[in-house]
């Protein structure tokens, strides 16, 4: 399990793989439930990263996400954020987020991603 900050993280994002991280803070009641979990999960899943982020110590990376609450579950594939949702998650939610993430066409995702970038940009140009 990694522990993430500003100094590590586009490191560990950037990887070629899938990322998992949880988003936590010393005293949430649901980032102890939920830390168990993570952890249980993250032992079956040998090939991908899976990272812990305390937002309170580091406050900047928990500002640039905007993660309001914890636990917040983040999940990246080949440097590209999926999924940002807080909550808690059951062993069974999280394997199926897992295997989605797996699933995915990334070449597709790619593809939507720009896409949705041009469309952006192009209403942007036309507003102004």
């Amino acid at each position: 399990m990694i522990e993430l900050n500003r100094g590590n993280f586009k490191e560990v994002v950037d990887q070629q793989a899938i990322v998992v991280i949880e988003c936590w803070a010393p005293g949430c009641g649901g980032c102890k439930l939920f830390d168990p979990v993570f952890a249980e999960v993250a032992g079956r899943y040998p090939n991908h990263t899976f990272a812990r982020m305390n937002v309170a110590t580091d406050e900047k990376l928990g500002e640039f996400f905007e993660i309001t609450h914890t636990p917040c579950l983040m999940v990246y594939r080949d440097g590209l954020l999926l999924l940002k949702k807080p909550g808690t998650y059951t062993e069974t939610a999280l394997n199926d987020i897992i295997r989605q993430t797996e699933s995915l066409d990334m070449e597709v995702v790619r593809a939507d991603v720009e896409s949705s970038q041009t469309h952006n940009q192009t209403e942007r140009t036309n507003d102004d």
